[in-house]
C-alpha cells in the first residue's frame, strides 16, 4: 500500500509540475537569406539548460515554467538576440524574430557553418531528446573530432558495440542478428560468408550521421536481433561546395619491410578476374607463383567533395558529388597453433601476412525541393574495395615423421564492387497527411580471382609439393552476383491540429526481393612422386613442361581431363522474397507522456539451389524456408520534466538463416574449412529495453539502459567432427539469453567563453551477461552443456576527451579516444575442447586538428598507440596453461593530412 501511495504521489506531482508550465513558440527566419526560415539556431532559457533548436522550417517550440524570463536567439556568425516575455501557466507565446549577420562576418562564412549543423552533436542530441523510440546517432562533426574514418569505427564507439572479426558485435549479437540500411533501405553484402555489408566501405566523407536503433519498430524489416545501423548519406545544405583534401602516412612495422604483392594486381586494385584454362592439358593461367617485392610503403588518400544550389522560381535543386581513393598497407608477423582433444600440439608455425587494402568511392546526390514542401531525391553510390594478402607460414604441421616442417603460402584477392541506387520522395497531402516513398536497386559483384595455395613438404633437407593430396597445391577462381531490389512507402497522418501535439498514425507496406548466384572453380595439382622446389621461384615445377613429364596433373574439383563436367563449376543460387505491411500509433497521453504501439506483417520465402564439391539439390533437396511473422513493438516515454526522460520498448523479432549458411559448399582457409548446412530454421527474438536519459545542456547528456533478449532456435558457427576442422552453422540449442546494463555520459569539463577554450569529455561502458543452452546431443557434441554467446564481450568502455582552442579565425581541436573490450568467446567447444576466445583488447587514438581562416585544415592521427598484441587462446588441458592459438601485432598508424576549402 505504502509503494503505491508512493507512485500515486510521484504521478500527481508530475501532473502539477505540467500543469504549472506554459510553452513559448516561434519561427525565426533569416535577413541575408531574403527572409527565408533559418534552420539549427539556438533558442535557449537564459541562465537555464531549458530550450530547443529550430527544425528545417525555422520552427521551434518547447515548455516553460510560468513566470517571466529572458529568451535567447543565437546562430554562429550572427547577432545574439535577447527578448523578455512573460508566460502563464497553460497559455502559449509565440515570439518570431528575424536574425541578421554581425559585422564584419561575411556571408559565405554564415554558410559554411550552417550546412555542418544537422552533422553536429548539439542537432543530434536535440533530436535523441524529441524521439520517441530509443536510438543512438553519432553525426558527422563528432566523427571528425574522433579520428573516426569509416561506419565501422563509428558504431564502435556507441555502447554495447564492439568490432567482431568482421563487422560489428552488438549487445553480443554479431553479424547475423543485425542489419544494415542506408537512407532507410536495405544494403545487400559484398561477402558471402555474411548478411551485412562491410562498414569499413563507408567513409566519412560520405556519411551525414549513424543512427543505431537497437530497438526493433515496425517500420524496420524484422530480420534483426541486435540492432539496425542506419547510414544518412551527406547531401548539399548551402549553396556552394567544393573541398579537396589529402593524406599520407605509415604503419610503424609496415613502411620499411620487405613488402611482397601478387603478381596479377596493382596499386589500383585492377585485374583480370577471367579463367584463363579451358584445356587441363595446357598451362595456360597467366599469373605467377612468384611474388612481387617492394622496400617502402605509404598509405595514401585522396577525396574531393563539390556541389551547388539553384533557384528555379520557389523551387530548388541541388547537387552534391564525393569522390575518393585511398590506400593502405599492413604487415603482420606472428604464430599459430592447434592441438588434440587430450592437448598436445601438432601445429606450430610462425607466419608472416604482407595485406594491402585499396578502394575508389563515388557518391552523387541529386535534390529537388518544391515550394509546397514536397522533394524528390536521387543518390547514387559506387564502392570499389581490393583486398590482397600473401600470406606465409612454416613450422611442423601434423608431421607424418619426425623432424618434418611445412612451408605454405596464400595469395588472395577479394575484388567487391557495390552499386546503389535509391530514389526517395516526399510528398504533403495536407498539412496533417504525408507520403513517403522509396526504392533501391543494388547490384553487388564480388570476384576472388586466381587464389594460390601452395603447400611444400620441407623432409631430406629439401622442399617438394605435397604428394597423393591434389588439394594441397591449389588455384581458386569464384565469383559472386547479387542483384538486389527493396521498395518502400509510408503514409503519416498528424492525428490533432495543435503543433504542440505528435500524435501520428503511420502505415504502409515493404517489399524487397533478392537474387544471388555464386560459382567457383577450382584446378588442382596431383603429384605423384617427391619433387624438389625452390620455393623462391615455384614457376619452375608450376609450368606446362611439367605436365608434359608427368610431374603433375593438372585437374578440377570435379575430377580429370577424362570427366566431361571437369568445367562445370561449384555453384549455389539463392532467391528471398519479402512482402511486409506495418502500422504503428503515436499518442501523446498528455504533455509527459507518449505511447507507440505497432505492428508488423511479414511473410519471407526462400529457396538455395545448390551443385558443389559436397552435394547436390536435386538429390538432397533444396533449403526451402516459407514463414509468415506477426511482429508486435511498442515505446513508452516519459518526461519526467523538460530534461529527464524514461523510456520503455519491447518488441519482437526474427534472425532467418543466410543463403552461404544454408548452400553446403566447403570454402578452405588456412586452418579451417566452413561449409553451410540446409537443414537450418530460423530463430525467434524477443526484445526488451528500459533507458533514462538526463540532459544536462544542448550537448550534455546522461544515459543509463538495462535490456534484455531471449532467443528461441539460435544459430551459431559450430565445429563438427570430421577432418580439416571443419566448421558450419547450427541451431546450437532451444535457447539463448542476453541482458545487461550500458551507460553513457557527455560533458564539457572546463570552458574559458573570453578564450574561446572548451574541453569536453564523453565516456560509454557496457556490462553483460549472456548464456546459450546447447544441445549436447548435436553433431557438434558441445563440451559443455552452457556457453556463454560466441562475439559477447562482457565488459565494455569508450572513452574520450577533446580540447577546443580558437585563436582568432584559427581553431585547434585536439581528440585522445580510448576504446576496451574484455575476453570473448571466439568459438563454442566441441569433442572435449575447450572455448576458443578472443583476448581482451585496449586501443588508444590520437587525432588532432588545425584549422586555417576556415580554408585550409591540417590533421594529424595516430591510432593504435597501445600497439596490444591480439591473440586467441583455449585453456589448457587438465589445469595446465593456456595454449595461444594465434598471437600477433599491428603495429602504431600515423598520418598527416591537408584540406582546402574553396
Amino acid at each position: 500500500m505504502k509503494k503505491f501511495l508512493c507512485i500515486a504521489f510521484i504521478a500527481l506531482s508530475q501532473v502539477l509540475i505540467a500543469q504549472d508550465k506554459g510553452t513559448i513558440k516561434g519561427l525565426l527566419t533569416d535577413k541575408e537569406m531574403s527572409n527565408e526560415p533559418l534552420a539549427f539556431a539556438n533558442v535557449l532559457i537564459k541562465g537555464t539548460a531549458i530550450g530547443s533548436t529550430t527544425d528545417f522550417d525555422g520552427l521551434y517550440s518547447f515548455k516553460v515554467p510560468a513566470g517571466t524570463h529572458t529568451v535567447q536567439f543565437s546562430f554562429i556568425g550572427y547577432k545574439t538576440i535577447e527578448k523578455v516575455f512573460t508566460v502563464k501557466a497553460g497559455e502559449t507565446v509565440t515570439i518570431n524574430q528575424l536574425m541578421s549577420a554581425e559585422e564584419g562576418v561575411g556571408l559565405d562564412e554564415v554558410i559554411v557553418k550552417a550546412s555542418t549543423s544537422k552533422e553536429k552533436t548539439s542537432a543530434l542530441i536535440l533530436e535523441q531528446k524529441k524521439a520517441v523510440s530509443i536510438t543512438t546517432t553519432i553525426g558527422a562533426q563528432e566523427l571528425s573530432v574522433k579520428g573516426v574514418s569509416d561506419a565501422e569505427g563509428a558504431v564502435t564507439k556507441t555502447a554495447g558495440v564492439s568490432k567482431g572479426s568482421k563487422n560489428v558485435v552488438v549487445r553480443g549479437l554479431g553479424d547475423r542478428y543485425n542489419s544494415t540500411t542506408l537512407n532507410g533501405l536495405p544494403l545487400p553484402s559484398e561477402d558471402p560468408e555474411y548478411k551485412n555489408i562491410s562498414l569499413d566501405f563507408f567513409g566519412t566523407d560520405i556519411i551525414k550521421n549513424i543512427e543505431v536503433n537497437k530497438v526493433f519498430t515496425s517500420e524496420l524489416y524484422g530480420d534483426v536481433g541486435g540492432a539496425n545501423i542506419n547510414i544518412a548519406s551527406k547531401e548539399l545544405v548551402k549553396k556552394n561546395l567544393l573541398n579537396v583534401s589529402a593524406s599520407l602516412g605509415v604503419n610503424t612495422q609496415t613502411v620499411s619491410k620487405e613488402f611482397l604483392t601478387i603478381n596479377g594486381t596493382n596499386r589500383f586494385g585492377t585485374q583480370n578476374s577471367s579463367i584463363p584454362v579451358n584445356d587441363l592439358s595446357k598451362y595456360s593461367f597467366k599469373n605467377s607463383f612468384k611474388p612481387q617485392s617492394q622496400d617502402f610503403q605509404l598509405n595514401n588518400s585522396i577525396s574531393f567533395a563539390g556541389g551547388k544550389k539553384y533557384d528555379i522560381g520557389e523551387d530548388t535543386f541541388s547537387f552534391f558529388i564525393v569522390g575518393g581513393f585511398d590506400g593502405s598497407y599492413n604487415y603482420l608477423d606472428g604464430n599459430i597453433k592447434q592441438t588434440t582433444s587430450s592437448g598436445d600440439i601438432f601445429q606450430d608455425q610462425s607466419f608472416t601476412k604482407h595485406e594491402y587494402n585499396v578502394s575508389q568511392i563515388l557518391m552523387a546526390n541529386l535534390k529537388y525541393k518544391f515550394e509546397e514542401g514536397h522533394n524528390i531525391a536521387f543518390n547514387h553510390l559506387f564502392i570499389h574495395n581490393n583486398k590482397q594478402s600473401i600470406g606465409d607460414y612454416f613450422g611442423f604441421n601434423n608431421p607424418e615423421q619426425d623432424g618434418d616442417l611445412e612451408f605454405q603460402r596464400r595469395q588472395q584477392t577479394n575484388n567487391n564492387e557495390l552499386y546503389v541506387n535509391q530514389l526517395i520522395a516526399n510528398y504533403k497531402f495536407t498539412e496533417r497527411l504525408d507520403f513517403e516513398a522509396k526504392g533501391s536497386l543494388n547490384f553487388i559483384r564480388g570476384n576472388e580471382p586466381d587464389r594460390r595455395t601452395n603447400k611444400y613438404l620441407f623432409r631430406d633437407n629439401f622442399y617438394s609439393p605435397e604428394t597423393s593430396s591434389a588439394g594441397e597445391n591449389e588455384r581458386y577462381f569464384a565469383k559472386l552476383e547479387e542483384n538486389d531490389y527493396a521498395a518502400k512507402g509510408k503514409f503519416s497522418y498528424k492525428l490533432k491540429e495543435d503543433e504542440e501535439d505528435i500524435s501520428v498514425l503511420e502505415f504502409g507496406g515493404d517489399y524487397r526481393y533478392t537474387e544471388r548466384l555464386f560459382s567457383a572453380t577450382i584446378f588442382n595439382h596431383d603429384f605423384s612422386s617427391r619433387v624438389a622446389i625452390d620455393i623462391e621461384n615455384p614457376d619452375a615445377v608450376f609450368s606446362q613442361s611439367s605436365i608434359d613429364n608427368n610431374i603433375f596433373e593438372l585437374e578440377t574439383g570435379r575430377g580429370g581431363a577424362s570427366n566431361p563436367n571437369a568445367f562445370v563449376p561449384f555453384t549455389y543460387r539463392g532467391k528471398r522474397q519479402i512482402f511486409a505491411g506495418f502500422g504503428n500509433l503515436v499518442y501523446q497521453l498528455s504533455d509527459n507522456f507518449i505511447a507507440s504501439v505497432g505492428g508488423r506483417f511479414e511473410k519471407i520465402q526462400q529457396r538455395v539451389t545448390y551443385n558443389t564439391n559436397i552435394a547436390q539439390s536435386a538429390i538432397d533437396g533444396a533449403s526451402n524456408l516459407d514463414r509468415t511473422y506477426v511482429l508486435p513493438s511498442f515505446n513508452l516515454k516519459y518526461n519526467f520534466n523538460e530534461n529527464s526522460i524514461l523510456r520503455i520498448a519491447g518488441s519482437q523479432s526474427y534472425t532467418f538463416p543466410q543463403f552461404k549458411e544454408t548452400a553446403p559448399f566447403k570454402y578452405q582457409d588456412i586452418s579451417f574449412s566452413s561449409q553451410g548446412n540446409p537443414d537450418l530454421k530460423p530463430s525467434d527474438n524477443y526484445n526488451f529495453d528500459a533507458k533514462y536519459e538526463y540532459y544536462m545542456s544542448s550537448s550534455e547528456l546522461f544515459t543509463v539502459t538495462g535490456f534484455y533478449k531471449y532467443i528461441q532456435n539460435p544459430i551459431s558457427r559450430s565445429e563438427i567432427p570430421s577432418g580439416g576442422n571443419t566448421l558450419t552453422y547450427l541451431n546450437v540449442g532451444d535457447d539463448a539469453s542476453v541482458y545487461g546494463i550500458e551507460l553513457e555520459a557527455r560533458k564539457n569539463i572546463y570552458e574559458i567563453e573570453d578564450k574561446d577554450l572548451k574541453i569536453m569529455g564523453g565516456v560509454n561502458t557496457s556490462y553483460l551477461v549472456s548464456n546459450v543452452n546447447l544441445d549436447t546431443n548435436s553433431v557438434a557434441q558441445f563440451t559443455n552443456a552452457t556457453s556463454d554467446l560466441e562475439g559477447a564481450t562482457p565488459f565494455l568502455l569508450n572513452a574520450d576527451i577533446s580540447i577546443n582552442k580558437k585563436y582568432n579565425d584559427n581553431t585547434f581541436i585536439s581528440s585522445l579516444v580510448f576504446n576496451y573490450f574484455s575476453e570473448r568467446v571466439y568459438s563454442v567447444g566441441t569433442r572435449g575442447f575447450a572455448n576458443i576466445l578472443e583476448k581482451g583488447i585496449p586501443t588508444l587514438d590520437l587525432v588532432s586538428s588545425y584549422e586555417f581562416n576556415e580554408n585550409y585544415r591540417l590533421k594529424l592521427k595516430a591510432t593504435n598507440l597501445l600497439n596490444p598484441d591480439f591473440q586467441l587462446t583455449r585453456a589448457g588441458f587438465n589445469g595446465g596453461d593456456n595454449v595461444v592459438l594465434s598471437n600477433y601485432k599491428k603495429g602504431v598508424n600515423i598520418s598527416l593530412g591537408f584540406s582546402y576549402d574553396f
